[in-house]
């Protein structure tokens, strides 16, 4: 009878373990579309434009532009930057930390051995007698998890995919903070640029006070003339100061980045460069691989799954072996006297029954922070590609609009002096002086800060396209037959 009951549970017990075995199988919250997008050959900006990509070699990342400018200041101020900026450092201990989350990860694959030394004295009574007792123990406990279904090797997987998460963050961390310190500078050169204009502006309008002054007093002009040229100086003294704080916030903001204190004594005496684009943007699909916080995003995505399974496989029993052996005596040094050790091994199975369904839910959960942050992943996918394709486009938009302005102020600049001679003899009122004094300045100003844009936008697009690594600069430098166009000029 004993032989049947047996021979029916076989097959029952079998089928129990399969269908355990089964449910242990790792899962995955991970769409397959999120790994193989469907992208277009090339942007769609040089798809629907006259403008084609320079077919060469040289991909445009934040190293070939930072060579093309071949400006040693930049390479400096950038190095300083690399080792003295704080929030870089903090980058630095993020990942040294996630190091160390790889040690105490990877510890579930060796047993955990410690050694225990107890000495206790108690003073019991028994029908008014007393006695004092005294124990000492020692005794040396192994345990070890059995990783039966992957869920320790899950958890070191984590721990693995979080490393290069703080790998990939440290490494956007360094192109970033490079582009901020270009960005700055050209900031910086472009405020003093601009300061140097106003108060070449406002000399300008002192000297015609003076000339209308003059005039005036031969009784050539009116005394509104001398009101109105006096206001005109007074306002473009006013927005020389102005200026002159926004110089000094530049400098300040640059100082920061590079780890000095903000004292705004540093100064760009550079002129704005002129950089035509002509390096290759690349395509769609090499994209993310290049860009270190898309990198960072997909293994955030991994360890989430990772995550996942973990979830999944705490809802399975635990399987653990612990071993012991020690010994006892009434005083602590006759302990290991030489006599037989005690010892002990106990295997043991935990199996969760009933937790009212928080284990199910704890796995549901984290099924969700996989689904948030795969669409956290491709939304950041997609914003870059925008990016890019945002960056070319301005980039053609800005160089057409600086054409544009070049022309007018040279136009600008010689009606302005026109109308001024033109006052002079009593040709023109000062209205058309006024007219002509605001359209040669507006036409300066803007060509100075379109010429500042189109260096942040190719410092955004270099940036945008990733790849970037400090410690190619140096490397990187301009062969005589590079096809990229840099001159250092004037305002223009």
């Amino acid at each position: 009878m004993l032989k049947t009951k047996n021979s029916l549970l076989r097959p029952g017990v079998s089928a129990a373990l399969l269908i355990m075995i089964a449910g242990c199988q790792t899962p995955t919250g991970i769409d397959q579309s999120s790994e193989q997008l469907d992208l277009p050959e090339q942007y769609y900006f040089y798809q629907n434009t006259a403008v084609k990509q320079a077919e060469q070699e040289s991909l445009l990342t934040l190293n070939y532009w930072l060579a093309e400018l071949d400006n040693q200041t930049l390479d400096e101020m950038i190095n300083k930057a690399i080792a003295n900026n704080r929030q870089l450092q903090i980058r630095r201990f993020e990942l040294a930390k996630a190091e160390q989350q790889l040690i105490i990860s990877g510890a579930s694959d060796w047993p955990e051995l410690s050694l225990n030394v107890a000495q206790s004295r108690s003073k019991n009574i028994i029908n008014d007698n007393s006695s004092i007792n005294n124990n000492a123990e020692i005794s040396l406990d192994l345990s070890y998890e059995l990783d039966v279904w992957g869920r320790l090797s899950d958890q070191q997987k984590q721990s693995q995919l979080n490393f290069k998460i703080a790998q990939a963050n440290y490494s956007q961390a360094l192109a970033d903070l490079s582009a901020e310190i270009v960005a700055g500078w050209y900031r910086l050169a472009e405020a003093q640029q601009l300061l140097e204009l106003y108060a070449e502006r406002a000399q300008n309008l002192k000297n015609n006070l003076e000339q209308i002054k003059s005039s005036y007093r031969l009784g050539l002009n009116q005394a509104l003339d001398v009101y109105l040229t006096q206001n005109d100086v007074s306002s473009e003294l006013a927005r020389l100061a102005e200026q002159n704080q926004q110089v000094t916030e530049a400098s300040r903001a640059l100082q920061l980045l590079l780890g000095d204190y903000p004292s705004a004594a540093l100064s760009s005496d550079v002129q704005l460069p002129s950089v035509q684009i002509s390096a290759y943007a690349g395509v769609p699909s090499e994209l993310i691989s290049r860009r270190h916080d898309l990198n960072a995003r997909w293994y955030g995505l991994l360890a989430a799954d990772a995550g996942l399974a973990v979830a999944h496989k705490n809802r399975f029993p635990r399987i653990a072996l612990t071993a012991s052996t020690g010994d006892s005596s009434d005083q602590l040094d006759n302990l290991l006297d030489g006599g037989s050790l005690a010892w002990s091994i106990i295997g043991n199975i935990s199996q969760p029954i009933f937790n009212a369904g928080r284990l199910e839910a704890l796995e549901e959960q984290a099924l969700l922070d996989v689904k948030i942050t795969e669409q956290q992943y491709l939304d950041d996918v997609f914003q870059a590609f925008s990016d890019i394709e945002n960056g070319v486009h301005r980039h053609q938009t800005l160089l057409s609009r600086f054409d544009h302005f070049q022309y007018a102020r040279e136009n600008a600049v010689a009606a302005e002096k026109l109308a001024f001679d033109q006052y002079l003899k009593g040709i023109v009122d000062y209205t058309t002086v006024l007219e002509s004094q605001r359209r040669a300045f507006d036409a300066q100003t803007q060509l100075i800060q379109l010429k500042a844009q189109l260096l942040q936008n190719q410092v955004a697009l270099a940036l945008s396209l990733g790849g970037y690594d400090p410690e190619q600069i140096n490397n990187e430098r301009p062969s005589p037959g590079s096809n990229a166009v840099v001159t250092n000029s004037n305002a223009d």
